[in-house]
């Protein structure tokens, strides 16, 4: 690879990480599936015009996409990290990685050896070990909701992997965003209160999240890291997302003041080990998530 893609690959992992902290600072200006919604109208708007309408031989794989995430992925997570602090939930959203190496087992035939089943089960144990962290606010529901996130997200990028014969990154980004928006606008609706509060006195932080997630996060992180994908093999551009978790809780411990203590660098260390085993063994039996899937 190439030291100028090296970088840009470090840079989009550093961005990414920072989105849980920057995300979790608009959540308090936000509601989180409202925050959601416009969010997605926003790609929309930004994207669409320049890739046009959607075909409709592809709308029903393209509902069940936005279902996967706008409905449960982004909606569990932006409600989970609302009640989690910014630190652990960009650690146990990589549970995504040994689940999605489960569901290649079982839907694409995937063999695991010792070593990949070694590496699921640390992957595991240190994440069990941050969630018993004091700092773990969350407690067993907003772990319950980022554990739906991780799992829908592994999900909705075995249907990415089918629609990206069809259509590239910035399509699916801007017909997810065209799809999924009204899906969540109707469930803020029914469970959220507040949202035209939220818009009229939202502060240059609520407005602040919401551009960094539009323009960074979707225009520039998603764009770094489609292009890698196409010119690099996956056992190249995987091991780049164990840099993720690293970057975001080192991003809130800075931005929002979070503590870190012995338990949760430990929990930190074990989770990236095991996902390290799964990513450096054979990337192609993890390589559902594209991206972190915030």
């Amino acid at each position: 690879m190439l030291p100028s893609h090296v970088l840009l690959m470090i840079l989009a992992q550093a961005l990414w990480g920072a989105n849980f902290a920057v995300t979790k600072m608009g959540l308090g200006h936000w509601p989180p599936l409202f925050f959601v919604c416009i969010r997605l109208a926003l790609v929309a708007l930004l994207l669409v015009p320049m890739v046009g309408l959607p075909k409709r031989a592809h709308l029903p794989a393209l509902l069940r996409l936005c279902f996967l995430l706008g409905v449960v992925h982004w909606a569990t997570l932006f409600t989970g990290l609302l009640l989690t602090d910014a630190a652990t939930t960009s650690i146990i959203i990589q549970i995504q990685v040994p689940i999605s190496a489960l569901l290649a087992i079982f839907f694409q035939g995937d063999r695991m050896g010792w070593r990949r089943w070694s590496g699921m089960a640390i992957a595991f144990a240190g994440i069990a070990l941050i969630v018993g962290t004091p700092q773990f606010t969350g407690g067993l529901r907003g772990a319950g909701l980022i554990l739906i996130a991780a799992i829908a997200w592994a999900v909705a990028n075995m249907e990415i992997k089918k629609l990206s014969d069809h259509m590239d990154g910035w399509r699916l980004n801007a017909w997810t965003g065209l799809l999924a928006a009204p899906m969540t606008f109707v469930m803020s609706l029914l469970l959220e209160q507040g949202q035209w509060q939220a818009i009229s006195t939202a502060d240059w932080r609520g407005w602040s999240a919401m551009v960094y997630q539009v323009l960074i996060v979707t225009t520039l992180c998603y764009g770094i890291w489609y292009g890698m994908m196409r010119r690099y093999p996956m056992s190249l551009v995987m091991p780049f997302t164990l840099m993720e978790p690293v970057f975001g809780a080192a991003t809130a411990v800075v931005l929002l003041g979070e503590p870190v203590g012995g338990r949760l660098i430990v929990g930190t260390a074990i989770t990236l080990v095991g996902l390290a085993i799964l990513v450096l063994r054979r990337p192609q039996a993890v390589a559902q998530p594209v991206g972190p899937g915030a």
